[in-house]
């Protein structure tokens, strides 16, 4: 009896602890049809801006921030990036492009799978 309710205790545990990721108001982890999502970093006349591109129609810089309020430094790639992979993201691939005066990169993530072992 004792192991059931453990069990049980541990796995609504998991289930409510599964992390979320916000770009601004919207939560894209309960969002229906989200798998992937692209971090655009854009780099232009030395200044760097970060969005998140998850199938809207005007992809913006918007605040990017987990559960928890912890929010990715403003225009700081790496920093979203590392809060992404912390709340349930896994990076899949990037790419770059651009001119001698702006410079974009783009880095794909999915969503994992909940019931995949974290390593």
């Amino acid at each position: 009896m004792k192991k059931s309710i453990v069990f049980l205790v541990f796995f609504f545990a998991v289930l409510v602890g599964y992390s979320q990721i916000y770009v601004g108001d919207i939560n894209i982890n309960k969002k229906s049809g989200i798998t992937y999502v692209e971090l655009v970093g854009i780099t232009k006349n030395y200044k760097q801006a970060v969005h998140v591109d998850y199938g809207q129609s005007k992809p913006k810089v918007e605040e990017i921030r987990d559960k928890n309020g912890t929010i990715a430094r403003s225009g700081n790639i790496i920093s979203a990036m590392n809060l992404m992979t912390k709340n349930g993201w896994e990076f899949v691939n990037s790419y770059g492009y651009g001119t001698p005066d702006e410079c974009v990169v783009r880095y794909l993530f999915k969503k994992e799978d909940p019931n995949k072992k974290r390593k």
